[in-house]
Order: structure tokens, then sequence, then C-alpha cells
């Protein structure tokens, strides 16, 4: 599937889904600060008002770049909402090497639970658990790309997590 194609494909699959509260600058001040000290209503309220979208698809690549990925922290409609912005992303820039954008390899990662940890299977499942079949789909069709166009280095996770979850049916 062409790069152009499979972002139409995930828009499609991803239009409509609910806009959470919480922007992208706010759940970066939390992976910043979050356990090293208390983030004040002033710092939290100021990254809502620089917030740009109604909707994932006004999430900019700037925006992306600036609080790099942020979806681990997400619980599912969080997640739902804001790995399209990060899978079209993801698509736009599979040709930039790693030392540049690691955006690829971190999408990958958040669709590859790993059952080495049972805890973190079960939180990564859940943020999966919103999804609904089409969705889910495209997700495939995406790991699916990156294991095929991406660099030779994002190549190998992208398969490992088809053949480690999405196969299972998951992803149909």
């Amino acid at each position: 599937m062409e790069a152009d194609q499979l972002i139409s494909e995930i828009e499609l699959a991803f239009t409509g889904v609910a806009r959470p509260a919480t922007s992208l600058r706010q759940f970066l001040l939390t992976d910043r600060y979050g356990m090293s000290r208390e983030i004040t209503n002033r710092e939290w309220e100021q990254a809502g008002r620089e917030r740009v979208d109604s909707s994932w698809q006004d999430i900019p690549d700037s925006e992306i770049q600036e609080c790099d990925c942020l979806l681990a922290h997400m619980q599912a409609e969080e997640f739902q909402y804001y790995l399209p912005a990060y899978m079209r992303y993801a698509v736009k820039h599979f040709d930039k090497p790693l030392w540049q954008t690691d955006i690829i390899g971190s999408v990958v990662f958040s669709l590859s639970p790993s059952t080495k940890d049972p805890g973190g299977y079960a939180y990564m499942v859940g943020q999966l658990s919103s999804l609904n079949s089409r969705q889910r789909f495209v997700i495939v069709q995406f790991l699916n790309f990156v294991a095929t166009e991406a660099d030779y280095l994002q190549r190998p996770y992208a398969i490992k997590a088809l053949e480690q979850y999405w196969s299972h049916g998951v992803g149909t």
C-alpha cells in the first residue's frame, strides 16, 4: 500500500473519534514532571490553552515533533484519539532515519503488547480496547507498511508486533 493511500485509510477509520479533555502538551507536562514535582494549575491550564485541535486531524506535525510520542501515558479513549495522528505522522516521515525521528519506533512499540510483563501487557491491551474492527484493520495495514517500507531498524519491530499480537485475529 502506498503512503498516501494508507493515510487516507487512517483518516477514514478514525474519523469522528471523540476528543479527550487532555491535550498533548498536558501529557508532555505529565511525562516531564509527573513524578519529579507537582504540576501547577497554571502550567496545566496554559498547556490546555495552547491546544489547536478540535479533531485529531487538526494536530500538526510540529506538535507531534514537539511533544514526542506520549501514547504510553494514555488511557483507551485518549489512545484511540491520538494514535491516528501519530500513525499519520509516522507514514509521512517513514523514510527519515532513526536519528532524525523515533516516532515510528515509538508508535510500533505502543502497538506491541509484550508478554514479558503481565501487568504491562494488560495495560497495553486495555489501551487498545476502544478500537473498533476497522481501526484494528488499519493498524495491521500500518504495521505491514512499516514492516516493508520503513528503515531497516524499524522493520523487525513491526514484524514482531504483527506476529505476536495482531496476527491472532485481533486485527480483523
